[in-house]
């Protein structure tokens, strides 16, 4: 393994430095609207809320990349980053 896929929520500035430190890679991975017509009423309530403040934080975390729903917010939070 090189690299380790966290789902999103379970990206704590910890967990990050631990998997960097192992010397592995990291990323995060949001949940999509496809393939989920049957649970997204019960149980992904997050889909489609993926915003600035999300990928802010996820970027803050650590991870090293970002698997998202919506690449030109994720863009413009990298740039405005500085990255």
């Amino acid at each position: 393994a090189t690299e380790i896929h966290l789902k999103y929520d379970t990206c704590t500035s910890d967990r990050i430095q631990r998997i960097h430190a192992a010397g592995l890679r990291s990323m995060a991975w949001l949940r999509g609207p496809i393939g989920m017509k049957d649970d997204v009423t019960s149980k992904y309530f997050d889909v489609g809320n993926e915003d600035e403040t999300m990928y802010d934080v996820l970027l803050r975390s650590g991870v090293q990349s970002i698997c998202g729903n919506r690449p030109e917010v994720i863009v413009k939070v990298v740039e405005s980053q500085g990255r």
